[in-house]
């Protein structure tokens, strides 16, 4: 590129290149805005170019530059407009473009936090007029364009900002004035996805806590505030979209599994991020938590075993989500009613056989939680000890539903024996780790399983096949220790 350069324009030095670059995106993004093909390519390659740190410490000194932190609204950028010249889909390259912008604006930013007021500024302008046109009688179709790009914007910036002082700035510049109104826009437009869609996205990007960025302060409530918001939101959506009723099978999932999806992706976020300390909510009588997990239990029933597994998107969001919930929240699901527990199972069960490694990986794990919850109950019921009554009650639930319904277990231990036995199994190491509480749950049933397994061999591999299952428990004692496990 810089020898063709070099070549056709006379430009030999690197910081010239940069300046003629940044030039060009400029005139690009000015005078090209109704032509959506020369937005979004132009748009990823000034992304390419705010990747790299070095490369971001020349391009701020570029006077192209500078102007573009300054003057990012849509009188000098029209592809930033809500004119009915673009279409919602156009609205996408928005969020690449405040990514890139917001990379420039951190370089120099620090603790400046009129600085970083100075670049929201139009963004501020475009909320207050989106305050006042609904506190009045107001232009749908202008608000809610307004709405989904100024979600697609916020995302953008959201996505950029990695570090806890940034990302503070932005908190506290959206809380808690404008994040209600894209609670009312849920609540108003819940049946149009081009509208819901963005507003999810950008809350489950707020979740994240990419670099440690959402390690708030002590003395802070950040944390459980963000939080409420989300859950306040994905009840709402929840709650909202379940009032649609069945929907056609070309519809079901831009209208309701892909919000679905994003609201899981959201959940899991909140509780892995390990910026929220949950016990709060049950201490202090907030049932922002409580709320949410219905609304997660009330969505998750009205999506089918085969959609969980068909769309991608959901799976990837749903398995990773209950993989959370089995490892710090099994108090939940012993609490869940025995339908309920027995769609999560099953979803587990089908889930093990999958051919993507995330999700049969993530129902391994979800398993592994389950059976190990199960097997310390058991073990310490042994003790009768007198403390952690409502925990041995749990306990007691769980266990009673597994007594109700031993053939959930039995065949998730025959699913896994068959994967490891007979198919090329990839996630060996995930496949291992419930394998053995598996078997000292059902030890009767292991031998049963080991015996079919052997005889279904022909029989000059009968011996070998019996010799593998031998080697496999020789020295397991009947604990789950680590130690044990890896054995």
């Amino acid at each position: 590129v810089y020898a063709r350069m070099s070549e056709v324009l006379g430009i030999t030095d690197d910081n010239h290149v940069l300046e003629t670059f940044m030039t060009k995106i400029v005139t690009n993004l000015k005078y090209w805005g109704r032509c959506e093909p020369v937005i979004s390519r132009t748009l990823q390659f000034l992304n390419d170019l705010s990747v790299g740190y070095i490369l971001l410490k020349k391009l701020v000194k570029i006077d192209a530059v500078k102007f573009m932190l300054k003057n990012h609204t849509s009188e000098h950028f029209p592809f930033l407009g809500i004119s009915d010249n673009y279409s919602v889909s156009d609205f996408r390259c928005r969020t690449i473009f405040y990514t890139a912008l917001t990379r420039l604006l951190m370089v120099d930013l620090g603790e400046d936090e009129d600085e970083f007021e100075n670049f929201m500024l139009p963004l501020t302008v475009s909320f207050e007029t989106v305050l006042q046109i609904f506190n009045n009688n107001f232009k749908q179709e202008d608000v809610k364009r307004m709405l989904i790009g100024l979600a697609r914007d916020l995302r953008g910036i959201a996505f950029a900002l990695n570090t806890k002082t940034s990302y503070t700035m932005l908190f506290d510049w959206m809380y808690p004035t404008y994040l209600p109104i894209l609670q009312r826009t849920i609540e108003r437009w819940y049946g149009e996805p081009a509208c819901t869609t963005p507003i999810l996205k950008l809350m489950a990007e707020l979740m994240q806590n990419r670099s440690q960025r959402l390690n708030f302060d002590v003395s802070s409530p950040n944390g459980i505030l963000l939080f409420r918001e989300a859950s306040k939101m994905i009840c709402t959506y929840g709650n909202q979209i379940l009032s649609l009723g069945s929907l056609s099978k070309d519809q079901i999932y831009p209208m309701k599994l892909k919000g679905i999806s994003i609201c899981y992706s959201a959940l899991k976020s909140a509780l892995c991020g390990n910026y929220v300390s949950f016990g709060v909510f049950k201490l202090y009588g907030d049932n922002h938590f409580d709320n949410v997990l219905q609304a997660f239990v009330k969505m998750l029933l009205s999506v089918s075993h085969s959609d969980l597994l068909q769309y991608r998107k959901l799976s990837q969001s749903y398995y990773p989500l209950l993989e959370c919930l089995t490892q710090d929240h099994m108090s939940f699901i012993t609490n869940l009613e025995p339908p309920v527990l027995l769609y999560v199972l099953t979803s587990i069960s089908e889930g093990l056989t999958t051919l993507d490694t995330v999700v049969s990986s993530s129902c391994c794990t979800s398993l592994d939680y389950i059976v190990t919850y199960l097997f310390k109950h058991i073990a310490k019921e042994g003790k009768k000890p007198l403390r952690c009554r409502e925990a041995t009650q749990a306990g007691q639930r769980l266990l009673h539903f597994m007594q109700q319904n031993p053939d959930v277990l039995q065949q998730m231990m025959s699913v896994l024996m068959n994967t490891i036995v007979f198919e090329d199994c990839r996630n060996q190491w995930s496949v291992s780790r419930p394998l053995l509480g598996l078997i000292l749950l059902n030890e009767k049933y292991f031998s049963e399983l080991r015996a079919s397994l052997i005889n279904s061999q022909p029989l000059p591999k009968q011996e070998v096949l019996a010799q593998c299952f031998r080697n496999l428990m020789e020295g397991v004692e009947q604990n789950l220790s680590v130690k044990n496990r890896d054995r």
